[in-house]
């Protein structure tokens, strides 16, 4: 077994991985590639392992897989003799499949659309500050001639320009945050410890890096609320699972620490109140239905 994986810190992506490479007792070679403060994952060399410039990839006995969700589905099929069993036979399927469209991180779908592609929107003002640690003409240069993925192209440009995300789209993703939310917290009603019950899977891993990220954005209220008393258990059994500082603490590479800090300090996000705004809404909502039914 020859595991190497490419991958940044404070990717969401990246994240997911390496929780599932934990989760498998899986080691592994790591070589870090910077984003868009370094634009590492543009360079010549990355691009022949990854054609879409994303990371992570997983090389195993020299074969690179290019996708978070591809690398969890190799593992736990190669190495199906060891750790936890991802994608168990024995779930309902159809709910599986729907979960794993809702955290998967995919660019096919618009920003907010689902949990996964909302975690991509909140951390807009973070994906700025690092893009502003380089010229505008760095920037312009390298991703219309180097990023193979097109329609980035001119949001990463104009956000460059702006030096912050519109107000307008910091406040869809928060609305679109308490929805997945909301969504998450009904999908846990079972009361049992994972999305899908009792097991463990590739849903959790994905949703591990996901609500770190909602944590780490300083929506972190969401999780001592007892207003989702569900999805503040899961926190708290995700959190304590051994992958979740194998995965994700210990590779923190700490360039987005400080620049949270100077756009927070020591208080939430800027948008807590919103979300909590639109939480309240959304379970008032739920509420009166339960009432009338």
């Amino acid at each position: 077994m020859n595991l190497e994986l490419y991958g940044y810190g404070e990717s969401v992506a990246s994240n997911m991985a390496r929780v599932a490479l934990s989760e498998k007792k899986l080691t592994y070679k790591y070589n870090l590639i910077y984003l868009e403060s370094k634009g590492d994952h543009l360079n010549k060399e990355y691009k022949k392992l990854n054609p879409k410039n994303l990371v992570p990839t997983l090389v195993d006995d020299g074969n690179p897989i290019p996708d978070s969700i591809q690398i969890m589905r190799h593992i736990d099929q190669k190495y199906s003799h060891q750790g936890e069993e991802l994608f168990p036979n024995n779930v309902d399927i159809n709910v599986f499949d729907k979960l794993l469209d809702f955290v998967a991180l995919d660019e096919n779908k618009d920003l907010g659309d689902t949990l996964g592609t909302t975690a991509g929107g909140i951390s807009a003002p973070l994906l700025v500050k690092m893009l502003c640690k380089r010229s505008l003409i760095s920037i312009i240069w390298d991703y219309v001639t180097k990023h193979s993925i097109k329609k980035r192209v001119p949001i990463f440009i104009l956000l460059r320009i702006l030096g912050k995300p519109p107000t307008s789209l910091n406040k869809k993703m928060t609305i679109m945050l308490a929805q997945h939310l909301i969504t998450i917290e009904a999908a846990l009603n079972h009361q049992k410890e994972f999305m899908m019950g009792d097991k463990y899977t590739a849903i959790d891993c994905c949703m591990t890096s996901l609500l770190h990220r909602v944590q780490e954005m300083r929506f972190s209220s969401v999780f001592e609320s007892n207003k989702l008393p569900y999805l503040k258990k899961y926190w708290e059994t995700l959190s304590n699972r051994n992958s979740y500082k194998e995965g994700i603490l210990d590779y923190v590479t700490g360039e987005w620490e400080p620049e949270i800090n100077k756009l927070y300090g020591d208080g939430a996000n800027t948008y807590n109140d919103l979300l909590w705004e639109e939480l309240n809404r959304l379970l008032k909502e739920k509420e009166n239905v339960t009432t009338n039914l």
